[in-house]
């Protein structure tokens, strides 16, 4: 009988008979997730930015020159 060899990555469990086919699976969620991370933040901070110029945009237009 083979061992059942598994690997938890941020809560996502894998599992296979095959440890160099689960390394490699591993390393492939892993980059997944960190490369979604990655792009959530990317669109946080660009939201914060597009705020923060709708906040100028209104404070230079009540503004008299």
């Amino acid at each position: 009988m083979n061992k059942i060899y598994s690997v938890v990555i941020k809560g996502k469990t894998l599992e296979s008979r095959n440890l160099r086919e689960l390394l490699a699976r591993a390393v492939c969620t892993k980059r997944d997730l960190d490369r979604k991370l990655s792009l959530q933040n990317q669109s946080g901070s660009r939201d914060a930015f597009d705020r923060a110029a709708d906040e100028i945009v209104a404070a230079a237009s009540s503004m008299r020159i």
